[in-house]
């Protein structure tokens, strides 16, 4: 079964943007879009925790989320984007 969500933003602006998000399929690796769906999944009140990733030393930190190049490691190179990587700051 396919599982899509529609999401709608309004920023503080009052600009509204519509996400489609996708569950991927199951012989494909997972993406940003199951990430967002599985955090949906647990209650608002959950939802508004902080989000933290625990290093392997043990520290818990905030995470990032950033763009994986190919071959040059640069957009203005030519590469596209690989994959999103999340890490820490």
């Amino acid at each position: 079964m396919k599982m899509k969500l529609e999401l709608k933003i309004t920023d503080e602006s009052g600009n509204k943007s519509t996400y489609d998000i996708e569950r991927s399929h199951p012989d494909q690796p997972n993406n940003l879009n199951d990430f967002i769906l599985k955090a949906l999944s647990f209650s608002e009140d959950k939802r508004r925790l902080p989000f933290l990733i625990q290093c392997p030393n043990g520290l818990e930190v905030c995470p990032e989320i950033k763009m994986k190049f190919g071959n040059y490691g640069s957009p203005l190179l030519g590469d596209g984007v690989e994959s999103l990587v999340v890490h820490w700051e």
